[in-house]
């Protein structure tokens, strides 16, 4: 009689991999290694010191029921209920956009500009993020630049739910210098003035839909944080028109941007009389992921 093959973490993890490479995934080997540590509820690194361990039937039963979402297409983000950002966890759900590794390079321009002032980090700033989400720019913001004030604003109350739990989870790093306030790109803001201003708007075409953006992304993701009309610079356009008046005397706007409307959204900064370029800032792919403008 031939002996049962025990389901191990390794085996597992290898059964896994190879199948969500038949179902499609990029990182099949990751969201294996993610989804099973999830349900584990330890690291992911933990996992390689204990390959021959059994996982209970509970932790079993709980790892199928994430794998059949996955498979479906759920993004494992929502599926663990959370994301890593500037080496950080922040929490996410459905009705939030996932942070990616792109959004980082807004922060790293920023962090760049700012420690070539005078009082580098340690300033006493004010800064604004547009369109917060689950609050990762503003939270990261605030716990590298110790003085510093952020006001976040999102127009969904889904998106600013989350971001309230992340502000709480960061609040060791943080304090009570991140605001949250509900409304429309700067409208809650009147009166108010920034050193620095930073977004992450909708950017994403509707034209790309069904092109070069991935199915799964506009199908589980909150549409009105990927989509800026038709051509993908509606709410840029706003942005654009709107952050003089919110800016100090020489205060920046950093904004990302998709490489595909990079020059799209060029002419229109050549056009505006109010803001001007000072540095495109390229993704490790080297491709234009996010404009420094100021005031002309």
């Amino acid at each position: 009689m031939v002996e049962e093959e025990v389901w191990t973490v390794g085996r597992i993890l290898k059964w896994t991999q190879e199948y969500l490479e038949k179902s499609g995934m990029e990182a099949p080997r990751l969201d294996a290694e993610i989804l099973l540590a999830c349900a584990m509820k330890c690291k992911r690194i933990e996992l390689y010191t204990h390959f021959d361990d059994v996982p209970t039937e509970e932790v079993r039963e709980q790892f199928k029921k994430m794998l059949r979402r996955r498979a479906e297409g759920m993004p494992v983000a929502y599926l663990v209920g959370k994301k890593e950002f500037y080496s950080e966890d922040f929490l996410v759900m459905e009705g939030v956009l996932i942070p990616r590794p792109e959004t980082e390079f807004v922060l790293v321009g920023l962090f760049d500009m700012i420690k070539t002032l005078p009082e580098g980090m340690q300033g006493e700033y004010r800064l604004c993020d547009l369109g917060t989400g689950s609050g990762v720019l503003a939270i990261i913001a605030a716990a590298n630049l110790p003085k510093s004030r952020v006001d976040a604003v999102d127009i969904s109350p889904e998106a600013l739910r989350v971001a309230e739990m992340n502000v709480r989870k960061h609040e060791s790093k943080i304090g009570d210098r991140v605001t949250l306030h509900e409304g429309d790109l700067f409208e809650p803001l009147r009166g108010k003035k920034y050193d620095f201003v930073l977004t992450n708007p909708p950017y994403v075409a509707l034209t790309e839909i069904g092109e070069t953006l991935e199915e799964n992304v506009f199908r589980y993701e909150p549409k009105i944080a990927l989509f800026g009309g038709k051509d993908g610079t509606e709410v840029i356009r706003r942005i654009f028109d709107q952050a003089e008046e919110f800016l100090k005397p020489g205060g920046l706007l950093f904004l990302e941007l998709s490489p595909m409307i990079y020059d799209r959204v060029m002419e229109i900064v050549q056009k505006n009389e109010k803001m001007e370029c000072v540095r495109t800032i390229y993704d490790l792919e080297n491709r234009e992921r996010v404009l420094v403008l100021r005031q002309k």
